[in-house]
């Protein structure tokens, strides 16, 4: 089997497009392999441009570069011209056998049964899977519930707590460890119910003991262990744990207890709003102030996240669309290998049964929302997209290309135009405390 860069322009110049033949000579699902076919005269115009090229920069003994005969040249270098030739076809010939075919190929095509010859026609095959073929429906209407969380005065100053504790110094104590104590403990594996944790050891780990965010058999262990004090702690993993290892495992560790380090707060004061702005804010008063501002904000930005997600939710329920296996297949290989390159001892097959589900779920809900843009006219200017793209530093590494700022500025349009055309109720709700993961 052949691989081409088959997304690569031909560097070849043509008046015209090639009046090759394209025909599907199998379909399988969403799967599709075509028979191109380009003439023998587009063959042979693209041989003369290559050897032309070739000639111009020809080191041939007796002539000066450019002048050397062609067929010299074309003797000289016989597998270099023909590699070139056919690497500046077969792309540009299989682009426009899309077109003709009106076909939207995803993933890597795959070639086979090339021939190629000068003074024949150059004859190839394509097997990929095509974009599904699926009116989406039932995105109209939806019905969804923003939860509202309206930001209390208990609420702030259960933020300034958390302000005042990022804000206090540590002593080290010789007492059993308490509630709200630093703790520093090394960790060993002990045993591993799904063989997943290849690392034994785990040195120095610092854990703010706080019952409400600290894992509870966490938590339950090192309160009241003093320094020396080992102990024995199991930990059940949730199935959506984010590290693939720990998700839906059973872990038991051995603790030793290093440090018991107690915190010293600061006074609630002015100075301590000055301390945590930077002199940016100078009375408690106006912090409790712009914390609230700043709650409410996040409080509505989540509200949002989650009627997206409603919306995301309800479309891909009602549009089950059939992935390709073979585009799927080629994600996953794709994370698994991210995954292994940070760390070979990760297992491929507990990272694909994490993220296939993920997976199925975002392609359909690109697929939906690709095929509304286009069913409700939805689009995006390029002076939009360039505008972003001005706009974002060149020294970030994490700087989108064109078409992934393109598709996000049109993914949130998609979920304007979903939300404008839905009903839409209020709820109040309670937050869930975050747990922290030592």
């Amino acid at each position: 089997m052949l691989c081409l860069p088959l997304r690569t322009r031909s560097a070849i110049t043509r008046n015209r497009e090639p009046s090759l033949e394209a025909k599907v000579s199998k379909e399988e699902g969403w799967k599709r392999t075509i028979s191109v076919t380009v003439p023998v005269d587009e063959v042979e115009t693209a041989y003369s441009q290559t050897i032309a090229k070739y000639r111009q920069k020809a080191k041939i003994s007796g002539f000066r570069p450019g002048k050397a005969p062609l067929d010299m040249v074309e003797r000289q270098y016989t597998e270099e011209i023909k590699q070139d030739v056919l690497e500046a076809m077969v792309p540009h010939a299989f682009e426009e056998a899309l077109r003709q075919l009106s076909l939207s190929p995803l993933g890597t095509p795959e070639l086979s049964a090339i021939k190629f010859e000068r003074g024949t026609p150059l004859t190839f095959e394509a097997s990929f899977e095509i974009r599904p073929q699926v009116e989406v429906k039932g995105y109209s209407g939806l019905k969804l519930t923003k939860r509202v969380y309206e930001v209390t005065e208990h609420d702030i100053d259960e933020a300034l707590v958390a302000v005042r504790d990022g804000a206090a110094t540590t002593i080290e104590v010789q007492r059993p460890a308490r509630e709200g104590d630093v703790v520093v403990v090394n960790m060993q594996k002990i045993y591993d119910r799904n063989n997943r944790v290849k690392q034994n050891e785990f040195p120095g780990l610092r854990v703010e003991l706080h019952a409400e965010r600290t894992r509870p058999e966490l938590f339950k262990a090192l309160v009241g262990m003093t320094v020396g004090e080992g102990k024995e702690v199991e930990i059940a993993y949730p199935e959506d744990e984010s590290d693939p290892a720990l998700a839906g495992n059973t872990v038991l560790y051995r603790a030793w207890m290093k440090q018991v380090l107690q915190k010293q707060l600061p006074p609630l004061d002015d100075e301590l709003a000055k301390k945590v702005s930077g002199d940016q804010i100078e009375t408690l008063a106006a912090l409790r102030d712009v914390m609230r501002k700043d709650m409410e904000h996040r409080a509505e930005s989540a509200a949002q996240r989650d009627l997206r997600g409603q919306m995301r939710q309800m479309v891909v329920g009602a549009n089950p669309i059939e992935v390709p296996a073979g585009f799927l297949e080629e994600h996953l290989n794709e994370v698994t290998e991210r995954f292994r390159s940070r760390d070979q001892k990760v297992a491929p097959e507990a990272v694909r049964a994490q993220f296939e589900p993920m997976a199925v779920e975002q392609f359909r809900w690109d697929f939906c929302a690709s095929e509304i843009a286009k069913k409700e006219g939805i689009g995006i200017p390029d002076a939009e997209v360039e505008a972003v793209a001005k706009s974002w530093p060149k020294s970030d590494k994490e700087r989108p290309d064109d078409e992934k700022i393109h598709w996000t500025l049109l993914e949130m349009r998609v979920y304007d135009w979903l939300l404008s055309h839905a009903e839409v109720q209020s709820e109040k709700f309670q937050p869930t405390p975050h747990i922290i993961t030592p």
